[in-house]
């Protein structure tokens, strides 16, 4: 005689947040994503005169068994508390749970602390910009920062430079200061690296005629000289 039996699968409890921890989690990072290098506002009009929201309150450690980053010695409601929480576009709470190798608790609360602190800021009417790294913007433009170094190695006081075309004499009458000339011809897009170097605060013009003409902020100068 041969029973058959009932295989189902028995669904998993879940320590879901409450409805009023989800809207304090997203009005806490000022309705954008956590991740500081998306920051994706996640609220915003519908066509009918009300709201629409695509944030996601997801959990830091997940809120059943097999879930990512799960931690069995946490209780429910440490689970379900909004300190468990980080609030995040659909793309990136996707993304947390498909590499929790990458993203660990550790890394998720630092990026929460982070964005609450930024909303912060925001909330009293600033805006933040993220800052430019001085190593992304040498890969951009390697030549010429690796020729600005060697310049200012030998000239650590130096902060001037001109941009000229050796077809046209130079001449600094009556002026004994030492600039750094870089040339037109030397370099496949001068202009355009110089346009690059301004956009990541590194330089600045201070052009007062026909010749273009650029100080070095003291960060970059630092930079330069590997302090």
């Amino acid at each position: 005689m041969c029973e058959q039996f009932n295989l189902g699968i028995e669904k998993m409890p879940r320590d879901n947040f409450p409805r009023d921890v989800i809207d304090r989690m997203g009005k806490r990072v000022g309705m954008k994503c956590s991740n500081p290098d998306c920051r994706l506002p996640t609220a915003g009009p519908d066509a009918e005169d009300g709201a629409t929201n695509t944030g996601v309150a997801a959990h830091i450690t997940a809120a059943s068994p097999r879930g990512a980053r799960y931690d069995a010695s946490m209780t429910p409601e440490q689970r379900s508390a909004i300190t468990n929480g980080i609030w995040l576009c659909q793309s990136h709470a996707k993304l947390i749970d498909d590499d929790e190798l990458t993203y660990t608790p550790a890394v998720l609360h630092a990026w929460k602390s982070t964005a609450e602190a930024m909303a912060k800021v925001e909330a009293a009417g600033f805006v933040i910009h993220r800052g430019r790294s001085f190593g992304d913007l040498e890969k951009k433009a390697p030549k010429l920062v690796a020729e600005m170094r060697h310049d200012l190695r030998k000239n650590p006081l130096v902060r001037e430079i001109v941009i000229l075309s050796r077809k046209r004499m130079y001449h600094n009458v009556g002026n004994d200061k030492v600039v750094f000339m870089y040339f037109l011809q030397d370099h496949d897009d001068l202009g355009g690296a110089i346009d690059v170097m301004e956009n990541y605060g590194a330089i600045f013009d201070v052009t007062a005629g026909k010749i273009p003409r650029y100080k070095l902020h003291e960060d970059f100068a630092e930079y330069l000289a590997g302090r």
